[in-house]
């Protein structure tokens, strides 16, 4: 074997300018999307030779960014440059977690080179380059089972400190102002939204997108999207209010879809999923403890947080409806207001739901008469009896003269406030009884606080929550009903 035939095993520390014939063992931590020019792949076999090279057809050729780490320290990005076969199959080969050999790879300095400014920032002063120069695979699967376990120990191993990272809620809040900037998060998984296709008209390509919506301590959801096919292959074992993530250069872009602030993964990216950092147990508790449908939401707007006698911002159904929907929409999803309007729906007597039952540990909606939490880890799941609490949960349409507020929830303590009379002696009550409440409230004209809150990454539609309902006196409603 000649000299130039053997190659030597070195650590990302180890590489200089004079570095050659080694050999790189290391794990994938980032991978950019495939690109491709000159032509279109051939979805030939890999490493298949391209008769059509002799007929002076362009073959079409592609470009990958792996970055990689051997030490909790060490860093270091590595461009592969091939046919688009080569990339196609080094693209559906290796994946963030998997620990690689690169072979023989050509060392430059990164500080001059231009796609090093596209790539995830590294410790490294170098870069590494792979081309097709050769017909024997430079980069492949690494065999050692003991080097394997210790560089996939390193995934968890933070590469920025937590104190490094913004608080959702500081981003949402700077709304457009930070709109293309990067900034490092630490998040959990609130939700992974299934894939979805679309068509692009200028190419008439279909692309796959899948949307993640992110939360942390200040904030209960930005939607962050992922484009890229190994990441929403990544994405699928992610598990929702139980994956933290560390997040290095998230860009922030602003959705035109949820008139909001969101996330996307830039060419800088780097994901760490659930990091070493002592941050990691408070976020999970967090998580385990915020509203997860929407009835906890409604119930938790009408548990007091908000004082019902400091609203008193006076709007009509349409200005609420263009605070929601229209040109009045800003970027907080949530606002008060004072509605004087008639209650136009409100079925205490007929088929429609007007008590719903909780589990008395967990406060889990449970639906059917002898239904146990459908939690398998409360112990209300297997106590059907005794284990469930009943409340109001009624709906309530509001119409007033420029419009009509369907849909909104009048729920527990100020259900019973507003009715004078809890859950046991409404059940016990006859139909004329029922029929006799309502016509207390309906097609009169009252004066109804609202807390609002719009349609957001975490929720598809908007939540009216009524807090205070009361028969308003007309003198006040003449002297400040709005025209608008």
């Amino acid at each position: 074997m000649a000299s130039y035939d053997i190659s030597t095993v070195k650590t990302i520390a180890q590489i200089n300018d004079e570095a050659r014939n080694f050999i790189l063992v290391a794990v994938v931590i980032a991978k950019s999307n495939a690109r491709f020019f000159s032509g279109h792949p051939k979805n030939r076999d890999f490493f298949e030779q391209d008769s059509c090279n002799n007929t002076g057809i362009e073959t079409a050729r592609g470009v990958l960014t792996l970055t990689l780490r051997d030490s909790v320290r060490d860093t270091i990005n590595c461009t592969v440059w091939s046919t688009a076969d080569t990339i196609v199959h080094y693209d559906n080969a290796f994946e963030i977690g998997d620990v690689i050999d690169v072979h023989r790879p050509q060392v430059s300095s990164s500080v001059f080179g231009r796609s090093e400014q596209y790539s995830p920032t590294v410790t490294s002063p170098y870069c590494l380059t792979v081309n097709d120069q050769t017909h024997v695979a430079q980069i492949v699967r690494h065999e050692g089972s003991q080097d394997t376990a210790r560089l996939q120990a390193l995934l968890r191993v933070p590469l920025v400190q937590p104190g490094s990272t913004i608080p959702l809620a500081d981003i949402v809040a700077s709304g457009s102002g930070c709109n293309g900037g990067t900034f490092n998060l630490l998040v959990v998984v609130r939700a992974v939204r299934p894939k979805r296709d679309i068509r692009v008209a200028r190419s008439n390509e279909t692309k796959s997108f899948r949307e993640v919506v992110l939360m942390d301590c200040s904030h209960s959801g930005v939607v962050m999207k992922f484009w890229s096919e190994s990441y929403i292959r990544w994405s699928e074992r992610w598990t929702p209010l139980k994956t933290v993530l560390l997040i290095v250069d998230a860009r922030v872009v602003f959705s035109e879809y949820y008139k909001t602030i969101g996330l996307a993964v830039d060419r800088k990216t780097i994901i760490t999923q659930d990091p070493n950092v002592p941050q990691l147990n408070n976020l999970l508790a967090h998580a385990s403890s915020i509203p997860k449908q929407d009835i906890d939401v409604v119930c938790s707007l009408s548990s007091g947080s908000i004082d019902p006698a400091t609203i008193n911002t006076i709007m009509t159904v349409q200005q609420i409806l263009d605070r929601t929907e229209g040109d009045l929409v800003q970027e907080q999803d949530q606002f008060t207001a004072l509605c004087y309007a008639v209650i136009t729906r409100l079925d205490l007597d007929g088929t429609t739901r007007s008590v719903s039952e909780r589990c008395v540990n967990c406060r889990t909606l449970v639906r059917g008469q002898d239904a146990a939490c459908p939690k398998h880890d409360c112990p209300g799941h297997l106590a059907p009896d005794g284990g469930r609490e009943s409340f109001f949960d009624l709906t309530v349409d509001i119409t007033d003269h420029t419009g009509t507020l369907t849909g909104c929830r009048m729920v527990s303590r100020v259900a019973e406030t507003v009715l004078e009379c809890d859950v046991t002696s409404f059940k016990r009550q006859t139909d004329v009884q029922k029929t006799h409440l309502k016509w207390k409230f309906l097609l009169d004209r009252c004066a109804v606080r609202l807390i609002v809150k719009r349609r957001s990454a975490v929720r598809f539609q908007n939540l009216y929550s009524i807090v205070d309902c009361a028969i308003a006196d007309p003198a006040e409603v003449e002297a400040k009903l709005k025209v608008y």
